[in-house]
């Protein structure tokens, strides 16, 4: 049980990567998606995590928040704020439409977007640890990076207006091949393309490197020696 008093992930299936079942060749991002009015934030005394509700019984007890609202894009019925006239009537509108997410231990969400470094690593780690990824999870991460994807060439960069790069490309390519998404996926397909345009893997950085080697698909030898004294 979590803090807010609701199960982690009800219902979830829980099974190893390699028996999940695979996505279509190339998913549709509007159609292949999950309910976002079934989504909940949780905030135990600071803590933030997101929560995919299964049936209609929880989503009744566990009403979405206006704040629920306002990260998914969902319209969060509020009253429309007067136009302002002066800068004291600007700020009297932010406050009353930022009172409006504040969340119940009193302090505000936010969203940690924009750094395509950072979801690898975790991926990887639950791979690597056979930590089982809810269905609801994996769609909206596929979702996510290829929302992400940059338009002409495939790849992906360090965040997500960086220009494509090896870190951003291996990384979250494989990403997306962990969590299931077909190799002859046309967008992993020019991810791959690019990718060797860029030289491939072996001319990735060090973390790069580093969670290759992790997951198994290059030698530690590859990895470049970080001396402790730069930590």
């Amino acid at each position: 049980m979590d803090g807010c008093g609701e199960p982690y992930a009800n219902g979830d299936v829980r099974r190893p990567y390699r028996s999940s079942p695979s996505p279509p060749h190339h998913e549709d991002l509007e159609r292949h998606r999950t309910d976002p009015s079934r989504w909940r934030l949780c905030d135990d005394r600071g803590r933030q995590t997101w929560h995919y509700l299964q049936t209609d019984e929880e989503t009744k007890s566990w009403p979405q928040s206006t704040a629920d609202k306002y990260f998914l894009g969902l319209p969060t019925e509020l009253p429309p704020l007067r136009k302002p006239d002066t800068p004291l009537a600007s700020v009297q509108n932010a406050i009353s439409f930022f009172s409006q997410l504040q969340l119940p231990p009193g302090n505000w969400a936010c969203e940690y977007g924009g750094p395509l470094f950072l979801l690898p690593g975790l991926v990887i780690s639950w791979y690597v640890t056979e930590t089982p990824v809810p269905e609801h999870v994996s769609i909206e991460i596929r979702r996510y990076l290829f929302a992400r994807q940059h338009p002409a060439d495939g790849g992906w960069g360090l965040h997500i207006e960086g220009e494509s790069s090896v870190f951003g490309t291996a990384m979250n390519y494989v990403v997306l091949r962990l969590l299931g998404a077909s190799e002859y996926d046309k967008r992993l397909v020019k991810a791959r393309e690019m990718l060797l345009k860029l030289g491939g893997a072996v001319n990735g950085p060090h973390w790069a490197k580093f969670w290759l080697s992790v997951l198994g698909c290059m030698e530690w030898d590859a990895v470049n020696p970080v001396p402790p004294e730069l930590w």
